[in-house]
């Protein structure tokens, strides 16, 4: 401004003026129709224009054209490409082609994003270390917009399984205005997680003895039930008798 008031602010769309601020007069802003392009006067001003409800085609060069008041009238322009985005409405989706793999086998990736303008951009990392894509698409969609989809060849190895786990992850960008992500898991055999053993005491062997002394605790009501109770009684009432099997049976059941 060179110490000089401030005449006029001007804002331009490629050569159309759509915005102008000029404090000395009364009103001090002024809105020029242009198709596509509509001010928030209550938030624009004398150092900034906010515009709302942009559509794709408005993208391009917008231009600030500063004057200085008398005696001067010095002026300066600012130039600027404005883009117009079309965010992707929903995360990327991640897939691999197995659901397991192993040392020496080839994992195949494949990310793709929803439709968006600019296409989101897709990068594909192996425990956070980024992959050179072998193929990368772009489809258009019904609404005009294009969607991105990018494969990744990799062979596995034994050092992608740091503490027993593979992670692959899809990160999908449009400037800094979008970030988004989508991750998979993959283990090894060793820590693949898997039902535990029900196992008692932790040894095979007392394991079986345990299983089969459930099982006779469970037959043995069973066979008790399927005697005559009167004959039954009648021989452990009998002082004279004695049969280890029912002895043992007998105390089985808290005789």
């Amino acid at each position: 401004m060179q110490d000089a008031p401030l005449y006029s602010v001007k804002w331009y769309r490629g050569n159309h003026e759509f915005y102008r601020y000029t404090p000395l007069e009364e009103p001090s802003t002024r809105v020029f129709t242009i198709p596509g392009i509509y001010v928030d006067m209550n938030r624009s001003n004398g150092s900034q224009v906010l515009l709302r409800r942009l559509d794709l085609g408005m993208a391009g060069n917008y231009s600030c054209e500063v004057t200085a008041d008398s005696p001067s009238f010095a002026t300066m322009i600012a130039h600027k490409y404005v883009d117009v985005v079309a965010l992707p409405a929903k995360d990327p989706v991640l897939k691999a082609d197995k659901d397991r793999y192993s040392p020496g086998e080839i994992l195949r990736a494949n990310c793709t994003s929803s439709p968006a303008r600019p296409t989101a951009n897709l990068t594909i990392y192996i425990n956070e270390e980024p992959v050179r894509s072998t193929e990368t698409s772009l489809h258009p969609s019904e609404s005009g917009l294009l969607w991105t989809s990018v494969n990744a060849d990799v062979k596995v190895t034994s050092e992608l399984f740091p503490g027993g786990r593979l992670r692959v992850a899809c990160v999908a960008t449009v400037y800094e205005v979008y970030k988004r992500s989508a991750g998979l898991d993959f283990f090894t055999p060793e820590t693949d997680p898997r039902p535990e053993r029900i196992t008692l005491n932790g040894s095979p062997a007392k394991s079986f003895q345990s299983w089969m002394l459930l099982f006779l605790l469970f037959l043995l009501p069973m066979v008790v039930t399927g005697l005559d109770y009167d004959s039954f009684n009648e021989v452990f009432d009998d002082p004279d008798y004695y049969d280890p099997g029912q002895t043992y049976a007998r105390s089985m059941i808290g005789a």
